[in-house]
C-alpha cells in the first residue's frame, strides 16, 4: 500500500489516495453490517483508515495531524449516530429481536392472564382423579397423574413416597391431595 501511494507521487496526490482510502472504509463498514465475516471486513476498513492517514501524513505533517485528530473526535460521534440510526431500522429490530415486536404491554398481560387460566383450568379437571406420591409430601412434594409431574401439597400430615393419592382440590395454581387408604 505504501508502494501504491509513493508512486503515485508522479501522477495523482497522496491527498486523493486518503479520501479513496476514506471512501473504501466506509464502503467496508458498511458492508459489514450485512456480510457476516467475523470482522474481517471491519478490519480491512480499519486498514483502509490507517491508509487514509498515511496518505494525508504523505501530503503533509500537519494536513495528517489534523486528520488524526478528526479521526479521533468525529469517528466515534458518527459511529453512535450510525448505531443509533441503524438500531431504530426493521432490519436492526429482525436481527436484535429476532423480529419485529408490535405487542403493547396490555396485549402481553391479557396472552400472560389468558394462559395462566388456561393452567389453572387444566389444574381443576384433575379434582378427582388418582395418582401416585413421586416424593414425600411434607407438606409440599411431587406426584405423577396420568404420566405428569405435579407439585402438590397434602391435605394434612405428610404422605410418604409411592403412595396412592386422590386430588381433592385445586385453588389457584396449589394441587391439595389425600393419601387413599388401602
Amino acid at each position: 500500500m505504501i508502494n501504491l501511494l509513493a508512486q503515485s507521487t508522479t501522477g495523482a496526490s497522496p491527498i486523493i489516495w486518503a479520501f479513496i482510502f476514506i471512501g473504501i472504509a466506509l464502503i467496508l463498514f458498511f458492508v459489514e453490517v450485512f456480510i457476516p465475516s467475523a470482522g474481517l471486513i471491519a478490519l480491512l476498513g480499519a486498514l483502509s483508515i490507517i491508509a487514509s492517514l498515511i496518505a494525508f501524513f504523505m501530503h503533509d505533517a500537519n494536513t495528517g495531524l489534523i486528520a488524526t485528530g478528526i479521526y479521533i473526535v468525529f469517528g466515534p460521534v458518527l459511529a453512535w449516530i450510525g448505531f443509533r440510526i441503524w438500531a431504530t431500522s426493521p432490519l436492526a429490530k429482525r436481527m436484535v429481536l429476532g423480529g419485529i415486536v408490535e405487542e403493547d404491554d396490555d396485549e402481553a398481560k391479557q396472552r400472560v392472564v389468558a394462559k395462566q387460566e388456561e393452567e389453572r383450568a387444566e389444574l381443576r379437571g384433575l379434582v378427582g382423579k388418582c395418582g401416585k406420591t413421586i416424593t414425600v409430601l411434607r407438606p409440599v412434594g411431587a406426584i405423577r397423574i396420568d404420566g405428569k409431574r405435579i407439585d402438590a401439597m397434602s391435605e394434612t400430615g405428610s404422605i410418604e413416597s409411592d403412595k396412592s393419592i386422590r386430588v381433592v382440590s385445586v385453588y389457584d395454581n396449589q394441587v391439595k391431595v389425600r393419601e387413599i387408604k388401602g
